[in-house]
C-alpha cells in the first residue's frame, strides 16, 4: 500500500510540473534597455527631435488618470513644459533596482519594465517632484522603437504641484471668534499654576508638541505633559502672561481650526528671584466640539531665568 501511494505522489508531482510552459524571456541586459535610457535622456532634456526618433508612427502613452490613450503629442507637449520647469529634472533607477525585459514568446512581443525615480522640483511653485516611477514600454516588432508607454507614478503628487499655481481659498481667518476666547481662558488658568484648573482645558487625549525639543512627530501625552510641567514650577513661577499681538482662527475648509497666538510669559526663579519674559508662539489644534485636541509650542529652556 505504501509502495501504491508513493508512486501515485510521484505520477501526481510529475503531471502538476508538466503543466507549467515557458512563454518567453526575462533579461537583465537587452538591447531594448538602450532605446529606454535614450527615451529618457532625452524625454528629461527636453529633445523633442530624439523623442520622434524613437518612437514609432502609431505611438501610444498612457497614464494612471487617462481613460483613453495619449500621442506623442502629450509626450513632446510634457517633455517640453517639464524640462524647462523642473530644475535637475531626473527619471532614474533608485536603490539596487533595475530595468526587466519580457520577450513573450506567444505574442512575441518585448517589453521593457523600469523600476524608477522622478525627481527635480518646480522651479514657479518650489514644490518637491520626487516620486516612485513605475513604467513599462514596448517595443516595436524590430525591437528598435517605442510603440507604447505605460507610466504609473504618484497623480496626486502632480495634481497638487498644477494646483499650487492658482490661488485657492483654504477656510477663513478670525480674529474674533469663540475659540479665541478658549484659548484666552487657558492662558488665565496658566497664570494660577493650579494643574488641574489647567488640564481642564484640555481632553484626557490632547496630545502636545515640542516643536523645539521634541523629534519630529514625537508627541506627548496629557499626563506626560503636566509631569514635565511640574517639574518646572518646582523652581519656576508664572508671574504674567500677556498676549502679544491677538490670536487668530484658522478655520479650514473641512473639520477643525487652529488658533495660532503670541504671548509674553513672565517667569520667575523661585530660588534667585532673577524675573525673566520669554516670547511664546503657540498653536492650538480644536476639533468639531471645540475641544483642544492637539497643542504645538516653541519653547527655548535656555531662556528661562537662573
Amino acid at each position: 500500500m505504501k509502495k501504491l501511494l508513493l508512486v501515485f505522489t510521484m505520477i501526481f508531482s510529475v503531471a502538476v510540473f508538466s503543466q507549467k510552459e515557458a512563454n518567453g524571456k526575462l533579461y537583465i541586459e537587452h538591447p531594448a534597455i538602450e532605446i529606454v535610457n535614450q527615451f529618457n535622456e532625452a524625454y528629461t532634456s527636453g529633445d523633442l527631435d530624439k523623442l520622434k526618433e524613437l518612437v514609432t508612427e502609431n505611438f501610444q502613452v498612457r497614464t494612471l488618470q487617462d481613460r483613453k490613450s495619449n500621442d506623442i503629442n502629450w509626450i513632446l507637449g510634457t517633455s517640453n513644459y517639464l524640462s524647462k520647469n523642473i530644475t535637475d529634472f531626473q527619471i532614474k533607477h533608485y536603490g539596487g533596482s533595475y530595468p526587466d525585459v519580457l520577450e513573450y514568446k506567444q505574442d512575441g512581443i518585448v517589453d521593457v519594465k523600469t523600476y524608477e525615480y522622478t525627481t527635480g522640483y518646480d522651479k514657479n511653485t518650489g514644490l518637491d517632484i520626487d516620486m516612485p516611477r513605475y513604467a513599462t514600454y514596448r517595443m516595436n516588432a524590430k525591437g528598435d522603437k517605442i510603440d507604447g508607454l505605460w507610466i504609473n507614478d504618484d497623480q496626486a503628487l502632480w495634481q497638487k504641484n498644477w494646483d499650487a499655481y492658482e490661488t485657492k481659498e483654504n477656510g477663513v481667518i478670525y480674529k474674533d471668534h469663540p475659540l479665541v476666547s478658549k484659548v484666552r481662558l487657558l492662558y488665565q488658568s496658566y497664570k494660577t499654576g493650579d494643574v488641574e484648573k489647567i488640564k481642564a482645558n484640555y481632553t484626557e487625549n490632547t496630545i502636545f508638541y515640542d516643536v523645539m525639543n521634541s523629534e519630529i512627530d514625537k508627541f506627548k501625552t496629557l499626563e506626560e505633559e503636566f509631569a514635565q510641567f511640574d517639574q518646572y514650577m518646582e523652581t519656576l513661577e508664572i508671574v504674567n502672561i500677556r498676549e502679544s499681538g491677538f490670536p487668530d482662527v484658522l478655520d479650514y475648509d473641512g473639520d477643525g481650526a487652529v488658533v495660532i497666538s503670541w504671548a509674553d510669559f513672565t517667569f520667575k526663579n523661585k530660588k534667585s528671584g532673577n524675573i525673566k519674559t520669554i516670547s511664546q508662539h503657540i498653536q492650538h489644534w480644536f476639533n468639531e466640539e471645540g475641544e483642544i485636541v492637539r497643542e504645538d509650542y516653541y519653547f527655548n529652556p535656555a531662556q528661562l531665568p537662573q
